[in-house]
């Protein structure tokens, strides 16, 4: 697959403009950088052909430091290459992914049309919206949890994760799961009602086409980190999970690992979430659903009445 930063870094045009930003330093009267310094930049980033295109990757690649250390030059000369009228475009978004940092919220306004474009672009591989599918989670988290302040509504997120459909939100619930999975036990709780439940709530597509096997995954992930949360979130969660193949059901394996402590929550919504990842299938189901079984009637055995539970045992049995 192409890769415009990859063909960069080993190029000349990117070892140079590399060598550029190493030597960016502020002009002695307290300008972005020496003369001698733009002047070079400005060379490297308007040279034509394949060695001018490769060093505008480069670039691009570093957009949040340079915009940090010289904001007026990036803006100017960098940022207009991730509109989608350049024909940088599509390889300035290909290099960007590789970014540590997703950068200011003022640089964040400065591209986001382009961004929230990229998700319906035909153009975008599957990659590519994975990584900036998170990107859009953490921006919306960090603007939950932080007050960041990125200009972007519950409303944009949205339609963007909808015109990439399935390809971007397994990369989504990936991050939300993380999010779940580093609140301390005693933070669950609040973590979900002030944080995860609403980004989740306000961005994920209702659309039940996009909802997939491979997103519900995600979405049990989610489930599993979330602890004495458990109730509130799969409440939540549990109507979009959509049911694996009979074949394979990695979250029933999943689940089946999962601490005690969401078992002891709601021993009811946790037969919900199986039976949901199970489905309507009519053949015999991962043996770790025995397990799972087991670990509800324990803390309620109550459930071992009821018609759904008598279900999955009889699908389970089959081991």
């Amino acid at each position: 697959m192409h890769d415009a930063l990859m063909d960069a870094l080993n190029a000349p045009a990117g070892r140079l403009a590399e060598v550029l930003i190493k030597r960016m330093t502020k002009g002695g009267s307290g300008e972005e950088m020496p003369d001698a310094i733009r002047q070079r930049f400005d060379t490297l980033a308007s040279a034509p052909g394949g060695f001018g295109e490769l060093a505008r990757v480069r670039f691009a690649a570093e957009v949040s430091l340079l915009f940090e250390r010289a904001p007026i030059w990036t803006a100017e000369r960098i940022i207009p290459l991730f509109d989608w009228n350049s024909p940088d475009a599509a390889n300035v978004w290909n290099a960007r992914k590789y970014s540590n940092y997703i950068g200011s919220p003022r640089l964040f306004e400065l591209t986001k049309a382009s961004f929230l474009e990229l998700f319906g672009r035909p153009e975008m591989a599957e990659d590519d919206l994975r990584v900036y599918g998170e990107w859009l989670a953490i921006i919306m988290i960090a603007n939950r949890s932080k007050n960041a302040g990125y200009p972007i509504t519950p409303t944009e997120a949205r339609s963007a994760l909808r015109a990439a459909g399935v390809r971007a939100l397994s990369s989504v619930g990936d991050r939300l799961a993380v999010e779940m999975e580093t609140a301390k036990p005693e933070e669950k709780i609040a973590h979900w009602q002030n944080v995860v439940g609403p980004v989740f709530e306000s961005i994920w597509p209702l659309d039940a086409e996009l909802q997939s096997p491979s997103s519900a995954f995600k979405l049990v992930q989610i489930l599993r980190e979330s602890g004495d949360a458990f109730p509130k979130a799969a409440e939540v969660i549990v109507p979009f999970i959509r049911p694996e193949d009979p074949h394979q059901h990695p979250s029933i394996y999943s689940i089946s690992n999962a601490d005690d402590v969401i078992y002891a929550s709601s021993p009811d919504k946790m037969l919900d979430l199986v039976a949901a990842v199970v489905g309507d299938a009519s053949t015999r189901v991962d043996y770790d659903l025995m397990k799972v079984l087991d670990r509800i009637r324990e803390h309620a055995p109550r459930l071992a009445n009821t018609r759904k539970f008598q279900r999955l045992v009889s699908l389970a049995s089959a081991y």
